[in-house]
């Protein structure tokens, strides 16, 4: 593996072939010297000419260098270990897990830059740049890299009909049955796919997997636990998963879950998600719900029990509401119906 003194050495033989304006204009637009890339206009300005002369002069420079360094062992050595990297993860590495690999660091440096433009003047694998879809990563060939983006297409696709989040551990066995050889990657490289913090595997697009806020957390962890919790149980379990250092602030929990339609209020302070067939209502609401929908009398233990299994409430609290004498009827044997208008 090549280190940073030579790639260093490296950067710095090849850049002696050109021209010193030639050579000022590489080292910027690739940031040898500090890992600041700089934009074509900046360059323009500063020599006085367009953006297009200095992208001529840049395509130009990098054709002149590919051929002066055919033969180069250091160069060779450069790309052979970027090869193997690439060859190791499937075919297919992201740009910034290549720059990890190099010098232990993601971000640009002066390093990860040189390694850039090694590999850009050595012009053995493709490199693929950063779109609405996808981050930088690097090939083989084109072929590769089409192959790859198609399969990745085919496999968000598949997560669409699935609807649901999979746990990380049965992710590799969905991928592949969807003809996904290197599911890692896969993740790594889409911006539409990626893992939350508990493991499970979805699209981006979906609150289990990117919450947008307090109240997209808290229907992840609310919907984890299965059960209804009080808004400061649900403030401390959004505090307790870790999603950032900021702490979820108790009342504007207990705020967004009033006005999302994901929750349901079934009992004092507490919320349960309406996926799990909550209506939202008062008590009375609910045994008006159950009797219309059964259109039948219905005995006083069965409707506590259908009322108790869709609110938190105690069994007097729903006696109290079938006593409205206005809206229900109780029937000699004990049963209960809607008392019509």
């Amino acid at each position: 593996m090549p280190t940073s003194k030579d790639i260093q050495k490296t950067v710095a033989s090849l850049l002696k072939e050109v021209t010193p304006r030639n050579k000022d204009i590489i080292s910027r637009r690739f940031g040898l010297k500090n890992g600041n890339k700089e934009t074509l206009e900046s360059i323009g300005r500063s020599y006085g000419i367009t953006r297009e002369r200095v992208r001529q002069i840049e395509e130009f420079t990098l054709k002149q260098l590919s051929k002066l360094s055919v033969g180069n062992s250091d160069v060779a050595g450069c790309v052979n270990w970027a090869r193997n990297l690439v060859d190791s993860k499937g075919g297919v590495v992201k740009e910034k897990d290549l720059f990890k690999s190099f010098s232990g660091q993601e971000a640009d440096s002066s390093t990860n830059s040189s390694l850039l433009f090694v590999l850009s003047v050595g012009n053995s694998l493709v490199r693929s740049p950063e779109d609405d879809e996808f981050y930088t990563f690097w090939s083989p060939d084109n072929q590769k890299a089409n192959s790859f983006k198609s399969t990745t297409v085919a496999l968000i696709k598949a997560l669409e009909k699935n609807g649901s989040v999979i746990l990380a551990d049965e992710f590799d066995s969905f991928a592949k049955k969807n003809s996904v050889d290197n599911p890692e990657t896969c993740l790594s490289v889409s911006k539409s796919v990626n893992q939350n913090i508990f493991g499970q595997v979805g699209l981006v697009s979906w609150p289990e997997v990117k919450p947008r806020g307090v109240k997209d957390k808290a229907y992840l962890v609310l919907k984890r636990t299965n059960s209804p919790k009080h808004f400061g149980e649900i403030a401390r379990l959004i505090n307790d998963a870790g999603f950032s250092n900021k702490r979820a602030n108790l009342q504007t929990v207990h705020n967004e879950l009033i006005k999302d339609p994901r929750f349901v209020l079934v009992g004092r302070g507490m919320y349960a998600l309406s996926e799990w067939g909550y209506s939202a209502g008062t008590v009375k609401d609910v045994l008006v719900d159950i009797l219309k929908r059964a259109q039948k009398p219905i005995p006083k233990a069965s409707l506590i029990a259908k009322v108790k299994d869709m609110r938190m409430v105690k069994e007097n609290t729903i006696l109290l509401n079938l006593q409205d004498s206005k809206t229900f009827s109780k029937k000699e044997d004990g049963t209960y119906v809607l008392r019509k208008a």
